[in-house]
């Protein structure tokens, strides 16, 4: 039996709400309690102005969230309805790495706008190599990868240097959570990719007719997880979860509560689960709320399933 775990010390099946009176808000801490991440930062949009923030210059790993980057690539060339090969190349690549991935079959053919949705909503390494080669003109994913470093350059990501399109471990590839805000903040200002970071769940269809399931490995989105009783957390609009052996566990978010958008990371919670619960943590403390979420992870899939 999968275990249930609770975001919060409220341990319930239910979502709850309890604004933070005149009193309790003024005794509020200066900092949330309990955020396991080595790095963090929050900030508010709507006042803007940085929140709170841990190690938020240290230069770190930061897996799967490197495809947002590589989204924004894509999105910058536009084209969504190109057809898109996908190579045994791809396959073998997330079988290699044991990355996480869309079961891509070698030799169908899907758009632009699918991939990227595979990419966003399930993670698919598979997807994301298959976008790098398409988009990164001459140069393949290496060209992407140039693109990618051209973006955080144009951002003002000073410490930033993507040598990996998927986030999987390489040389010399890091950033820092102050310029993984700057990049959330930007790339949630497309409605395309907006829209997809808080699909929980999407049938995509290829051209031959084959179906592929996508889930969200974001489980602080309402109706993730096993039998999609996750409670989800308010207001959340996505962003993107990251992990790798190097990493560890990661998320960039964003939420609108109280008429004020917030956005977040945590790098290297101290586990998978950890890094939701650092950003209720996080959120309840920007909002003045408390908030008792349940997360019930999905069983991983199997590779070729």
């Amino acid at each position: 039996m999968l275990k249930k775990l609770t975001a919060t010390t409220l341990a319930a099946t239910m979502v709850t709400v309890a604004p933070v009176g005149a009193a309790e808000a003024r005794a509020r801490p200066k900092a949330p309690k309990g955020v396991s991440a080595a790095s963090a930062i929050l900030y508010d949009a709507t006042a803007k102005k940085v929140l709170w923030k841990r190690n938020a210059g240290k230069r770190m790993p930061v897996g799967s969230m490197n495809k947002v980057a590589l989204a924004m690539v894509v999105l910058d060339g536009g084209g969504l309805g190109r057809k898109i090969k996908i190579r045994q190349k791809y396959k073998d690549w997330v079988d290699d790495w044991g990355a996480s991935n869309s079961r891509l079959v070698p030799g169908d053919v899907l758009t632009a706008r699918q991939l990227l949705e595979a990419m966003l909503i399930e993670s698919g390494s598979d997807a994301a190599y298959a976008l790098a080669e398409a988009y990164g003109g001459t140069g393949g994913h290496l060209g992407a990868q140039l693109k990618m470093n051209t973006l955080a350059k144009r951002l003002g990501m000073k410490n930033t240097r993507y040598t990996s399109f998927d986030g999987q471990p390489a040389k010399g590839d890091g950033t820092t959570a102050a310029d993984q805000l700057k990049l959330a903040r930007h790339a949630m200002k497309n409605k395309t990719f907006a829209s997809i970071v808080k699909t929980v769940k999407k049938d995509i269809v290829s051209e031959t007719g084959r179906r592929y399931p996508l889930r969200t490995h974001n489980l602080l989105l309402r109706g993730s997880g096993i039998d999609e009783d996750n409670t989800g957390y308010p207001g959340l609009r996505g962003i993107k979860t990251g992990t790798t052996g190097t990493a560890g566990a990661c998320f960039m978010f964003s939420a609108r509560r109280k008429k004020h958008t917030v956005y977040g990371i945590v790098l290297k919670s101290s586990s998978g689960e950890a890094r939701f619960q650092d950003t209720v943590k996080m959120l309840d403390w920007a909002y003045g709320t408390r908030t008792a979420v349940t997360l019930t992870p999905a069983p991983p899939r199997l590779r070729g399933e």
